[in-house]
């Protein structure tokens, strides 16, 4: 957008009125404000004084002195708060013709426009908090956006609060608005923003602004529009597609597989849509009656491989390994360990219980003279795992462990 085309569109002439007659109406009588500012400068100038004469008094308690130190620091500020405002209210005509400077208004809609088109989601969070107020969304899709009308002329806006928060009996809008919903609104946090560079202060600044619940307190109903939308309710693929999924069923009375296969898609999908198209016609009904269940896995015979595959996990095998030596499942394994167990009278012993048993084992083989080496090959583990289960059988007795490390041949 140039300035020819914002001076000759439909809304910039009217709002720009508004504001210059809004504007108007706050420097109009206000003679009398200005001398009360200037009153209230030099009792602070006096006080001031006062202060200094104090603080160099030798014999003033420190206490007194920090007290005066803090009180010094906001009086200043609050001097240099009435000395703006005297500026501004002197340089009103200029002011107010920089306020609504064209210029300043295509720079700031075509900044929007070129960081919303942007890859910077925090920048476009940061410029969309000048136009917006809130937005409220509700369960059933329906959106309420408040604007504030004056997003595309910020340094008005920051006037205009300033004013309004500053003048005697003015009515806080946001009070009022808060007072419509149960929830109050919080604090957001701070987005993180680039602080290097010529627009770092600039940006830190903006970012604080839009942290700021009540950013637009002060500014009357006048300057917010309210736009309200029904958010479009997206179908999803089986709600589309339930006909002819439906249909093709009925047709060839296939399975929810096949049909999944022949649309692109999964069995649990292809399900949805016919449940979906006979929720949504109950005059129909599913006439494809298919068997239930698919082929039985093969039965193994527990005696063929029950007392191996005892000897081998009492050996410290794993039940998943058992499983891949024999082609099985791990409940499968469950059953042959118990069914080898049973035909000795025994019950089929814990993780636990079977680990303490290879640990008195490897004790046993250690006492016996035999190496670490020597001990992981009897019972078919590696070292690390014999020399754990050797651990447990001294910790069972409260001893520590010796060193099993071979030593060299030179020591």
């Amino acid at each position: 957008m140039n300035i020819d085309s914002l001076i000759n569109s439909q809304w910039y002439p009217v709002i720009k009125d508004e504001i210059q007659q809004e504007l108007e109406n706050k420097f109009k009588n206000d003679s009398g404000r200005v001398d009360s500012l200037s009153h209230e400068l030099e009792r602070i100038s006096n006080q001031k004084k006062g202060w200094k004469i104090s603080l160099s008094d030798p014999n003033l308690p420190q206490s007194i002195r920090d007290e005066i130190h803090i009180d010094y620091q906001r009086i200043e500020n609050r001097e240099r708060d009435i000395q703006l405002q005297i500026e501004r209210r002197q340089k009103r005509v200029e002011y107010m013709a920089e306020l609504l400077n064209p210029d300043l208004v295509v720079e700031s809609l075509n900044r929007l426009d070129e960081v919303l088109a942007g890859e910077n989601a925090t920048r476009g969070n940061l410029e969309l908090s000048l136009h917006i107020d809130r937005i409220e969304c509700f369960r059933d899709g329906h959106v309420k956006m408040k604007m504030c009308r004056l997003g595309s002329l910020p340094q008005c806006l920051e006037f205009m609060k300033y004013n309004s928060i500053d003048s005697e009996g003015g009515v806080d809008s946001a009070a009022i608005n808060r007072q419509e919903h149960q929830a109050t609104p919080r604090r957001r946090a701070k987005l993180r923003v680039e602080s290097i560079g010529s627009e770092g202060k600039e940006l830190d600044t903006a970012a604080a602004f839009a942290a700021d619940p009540e950013r637009f307190t002060g500014l009357g109903p006048e300057w917010f529009e309210e736009i309200e939308f029904d958010v479009p309710r997206e179908k999803h693929w089986y709600q589309i597609h339930a006909p002819e999924v439906f249909r093709r069923r009925q047709e060839a009375e296939l399975p929810y597989a096949k049909l999944a296969e022949e649309f692109g898609v999964t069995p649990p999908t292809a399900r949805a849509a016919v449940q979906y198209y006979l929720e949504t016609h109950p005059e129909v009904k599913d006439n494809v009656k298919l068997q239930c269940g698919g082929k039985r896995p093969p039965k193994f015979d527990l005696s063929q491989i029950g007392p191996e595959a005892r000897v081998l996990w009492e050996s410290g095998w794993s039940k998943l390994k058992l499983a891949e030596k024999y082609g099985c499942s791990p409940p499968t394994i469950d059953k042959a360990l118990e069914w080898s167990y049973e035909q000795d009278g025994l019950s089929m012993p814990t993780k636990e219980e079977l680990q303490k048993a290879i640990s008195v084992k490897a004790r046993k083989l250690l006492t016996e003279g035999n190496s670490l080496e020597e001990i992981s090959d009897i019972i078919d583990c590696s070292d690390v795992t014999a020399r754990r289960y050797l651990k447990m059988s001294f910790e069972a007795e409260g001893k520590a462990m010796p060193d099993l490390r071979r030593k060299s041949s030179g020591t």
